[in-house]
């Protein structure tokens, strides 16, 4: 059937405006799936940006050790974490803090040191109220014990051990500190004692490592007695691998690559040792050292005592 001009005009129109409505919904469809795809890329970019870094959420010194519970896993901008930032699999059972950091640092390996020393079986904790303690020294320190000579003399007797102060009547005590010593370093400081206790003058005090984190231990360098050393050689409770250091080093040269520490012993300090007088110095520094003792026992008991009178007085007071 035919149909006039105005017909067909008004159809073409309606063609021509689906056809331009077609055109226009597929352009902003495009555009918007354009967009969606630019935003996904820059979503993943943005996320390749960020890593999932440990930070502390506490202050922490050097040497001081650190466990997961002093973590927060927060996630930084890369281009703000240390290249060697840690992981989850740097971590270990028992990680020391090698330098002192505040809250909110972001960890990196080179900060954290993780000890994979195993305790031996012959370490026990000692308490000794004989050294000369540094003014400043707190729970947590590490050291090293000295010993001095009137002839000027210095030896290192055991070297780069944790400090352990007790604390009685809610104060630390003043004189006596804590380390922990295998059998043969508890032999070594025993004779290192008897020396110093023998020789008017002589002295066995303590000095601090000032970044303990990074710090090696230090050689000891104190030559033991021929008895004490025939004792580490007999003592089944002191593993192979010390027994034979501590033979090699009283058997070696010095640093000047004269005496050996036997030579050293024999002509230093067993001429200062071997008379009566020391003798007698012994009896008597050791009756201190043991009422000392004793003294610091019974004020730590006390305290106990009062503290948990204390306790209970608030209980009852409270009920």
């Amino acid at each position: 059937m035919a149909t006039n001009p105005m017909q067909r005009k008004a159809r073409n129109s309606f063609l021509l405006g689906m056809l331009i409505m077609l055109i226009i919904t597929g352009a902003i469809i495009a555009f918007l799936i354009l967009q969606l795809t630019n935003m996904k890329k820059e979503e993943k970019e943005l996320q390749a940006s960020y890593v999932t870094v440990y930070t502390l959420n506490r202050n922490v010194e050097s040497g001081e050790e650190v466990t997961e519970g002093d973590f927060t896993i927060t996630q930084v901008v890369n281009a703000n974490a240390p290249t060697d930032y840690l992981t989850p699999s740097d971590l270990g059972t028992n990680m020391i803090a090698k330098i002192a950091m505040t809250t909110g640092t972001v960890l990196s390996k080179e900060m954290i040191y993780v000890d994979e020393t195993v305790t031996g079986n012959d370490v026990r904790k000692q308490e000794y109220n004989m050294f000369i303690l540094p003014t400043d020294l707190e729970t947590g320190d590490y050291i090293d014990v000295r010993l001095q000579l009137p002839s000027g003399t210095d030896y290192i007797v055991v070297s780069k051990k944790k400090v352990e102060i007790p604390v009685i009547s809610g104060v630390d005590s003043t004189d006596t500190i804590s380390i922990e010593l295998s059998e043969d370093e508890i032999n070594t400081l025993s004779n290192a004692i008897v020396d110093a206790f023998k020789v008017n003058g002589a002295k066995l005090y303590v000095n601090k490592y000032t970044e303990p984190g990074i710090q090696e231990a230090s050689t000891p360098t104190y030559p033991v007695s021929q008895e004490v050393l025939q004792l580490i050689n007999g003592n089944p409770n002191i593993v192979e691998q010390a027994r034979n250091a501590l033979w090699n080093r009283y058997n070696a040269q010095d640093s000047s690559g004269v005496q050996t520490q036997a030579e050293q012993r024999n002509d230093v300090i067993n001429p200062a040792v071997q008379t009566e007088e020391a003798d007698g110095n012994y009896e008597a520094n050791m009756e201190e050292s043991i009422t000392n003792s004793i003294t610091t026992r019974q004020e730590y008991l006390e305290g106990l005592s009062a503290a948990a009178t204390t306790t209970s007085t608030t209980n009852t007071t409270s009920n």
